[in-house]
């Protein structure tokens, strides 16, 4: 059949219109899709953007060859920060351990550690050595399920910090670009029963658990069922109060920041919660005004999560956080959908606490008796941690709904006007302390509890994090408060697989 040139122009104009759009949708794609989102532009289009669409390019792993030169540690050594024994000890290292050589003295070593780190060894506790090795490299950017470091280079330097420091079992979960993006399980959940940590693992986070606790209260200022400066007394229906201050009511906001003046005791969680509330377990100081460190007021903290939603702490958090964001965790093991996947509490070598003592019942009496959760008791693995704090870095959304309003978040990130006596300040349920790593002001919390020592540390700014939790470590710490082991694994992923 023969065109016309009449039809021809139009197929031809046609083409022409098709082709220009094409172009310049790709055009516009690119353009808005690296300009940076104003605070104003996220609250707008977030709830538009699902964990799919954050996903980068650049999500396969990368290999090299590398010639390495590294010092082989043939005993036990220090780190000092000088070539001086008199120096700072920064660390101690084991034997069998390979540290990247730098350079030498006479007398020293100047070696890399912890992946990031730098210090000096004495000559005469290692042995230099060379070879040739190929690594696989974690991807850059972000796919649609988090990467898994095991077989890369990166997770092998995990693998020596946690060694280092005599680790039992422990999971690892990495924030990027506001979703998980990498995880890295290592050791035992069950030594004696050879059962290894997987992705899967519950841990008992310990005090990192408070976290989450803040943010449930927060979840009920959102519903408008909790004023977090309302007297207990009113909240609860029996008398909370500072014997020294009666005037000054004590409220939700003051446990939740420490400040409450509840002191801990060791029988503090065998008794009723008005007994241990309205006893004289009170610091000098006025409510509202120092920080104290309290179990047993996020305890408490807990509590009023439950009255105030007329369910327990556990019934609340899976049905307004984990159940639709698709997290299998729990205060109570009941909730678990396979409560065998709780690891062992490991001090050392030996078990702390097993499995079947944490996976006991825990809920009794109704809502707002329980108030021995809250503080430390949630159940859960990294990954899981890792994917609710991003509620905190995302302006309260996940996957497109959102969780938490955008104020609730603000107010929980906020500092406080707390005396903390200490270089962090304290916020809702979280701590933030400026260059905790390199140049980043974290959020942060540690738990140490049962031979478990975890790290929650987010950074809202570039939308990145990290959650450790370890079992079985050495009990060291840095002034910071966060145990060497988080810390160390804390700025390596920093410094290594989110630079």
């Amino acid at each position: 059949m023969s065109i016309t040139k009449h039809q021809l122009a139009r197929v031809l104009s046609a083409v022409l219109i098709a082709v220009l759009l094409i172009a310049s949708g790709w055009i516009g794609f690119t353009y808005y899709g690296s300009l940076p989102t104003s605070d104003h532009d996220t609250k707008q289009t977030d709830s538009h953007i699902s964990q799919t669409d954050l996903a980068d390019d650049n999500t396969e792993p990368t290999e090299e060859t590398l010639h390495i030169k590294t010092v082989k540690i043939k005993s036990p050594v220090a780190i000092f920060a000088e070539e001086s024994t008199e120096s700072d000890k920064l660390a101690v290292i084991n034997k069998k351990m390979e540290l990247e050589y730098i350079s030498e003295s006479d007398l020293f070593y100047k070696v890399k550690y912890a992946g990031t780190r730098i210090g000096w060894i004495t000559k005469s506790r290692g042995e230099v050595t060379e070879k040739d090795v190929t690594v696989k490299h974690a991807p850059k950017g972000v796919s649609d399920a988090p990467f898994d470091l095991a077989q890369t280079k990166e997770g092998a330097d995990i693998a020596d910090i946690l060694y280092n420091y005599g680790t039992m079992g422990a999971s690892v979960a990495v924030i990027k670009n506001g979703r998980v993006a990498y995880h890295y399980e290592y050791g035992y959940a069950n030594k004696e029963n050879d059962v290894k940590v997987s992705e899967n693992t519950k841990f008992r986070i310990a005090s990192v658990s408070k976290v989450f606790t803040a943010m449930l209260a927060m979840a009920e200022t959102d519903e408008g069922v909790l004023d977090l400066d309302k007297d207990l007394s009113e909240i609860m229906g029996f008398k909370v109060c500072h014997p020294a201050y009666s005037g000054t009511p004590v409220t939700t906001r003051m446990l939740l920041t420490h400040s409450a003046g509840l002191k801990d005791k060791s029988d503090m969680f065998s008794k009723s919660i008005s007994s241990v509330s309205s006893d004289k377990r009170y610091y000098a100081s006025k409510p509202g005004t120092r920080f104290n460190y309290s179990n047993l007021g996020i305890g408490i903290a807990g509590a009023v999560v439950e009255k105030s939603a007329n369910k327990t702490i556990s019934q609340y958090a899976r049905d307004k956080f984990l159940e639709p964001m698709g997290i299998d965790a729990s205060f109570d093991a009941k909730y678990l959908s396979d409560p065998s996947l709780v690891a062992d509490c490991y001090a050392g070598n030996k078990i702390h606490h097993s499995s079947a003592f944490l996976t006991r019942s825990q809920e009794r009496g109704k809502p707002g008796d329980v108030f021995h959760l809250g503080q430390g008791g949630l159940l859960i693995s990294s990954e899981d941690l890792a994917r609710l704090m991003t509620l905190l870095i995302n302006d309260g959304q996940y996957d497109g709904r959102q969780y938490l309003s955008s104020e609730a978040v603000r107010q929980m990130l906020t500092r406080q006007d707390v005396d903390t006596k200490s270089a962090f300040d304290q916020c809702i349920g979280i701590r933030r302390y400026s260059k905790l790593v390199g140049k980043h002001d974290l959020y942060y919390h540690n738990g140490d509890s049962y031979g478990i020592y975890s790290l929650i540390a987010i950074d809202p700014a570039d939308k990145s994090g990290v959650a450790v939790i370890t079992s079985g470590a050495y009990a060291q710490r840095k002034k910071n408060s966060v145990f060497d082991v988080c810390d160390d694994v804390l700025n390596y992923a920093y410094g290594e697989i989110l630079n």
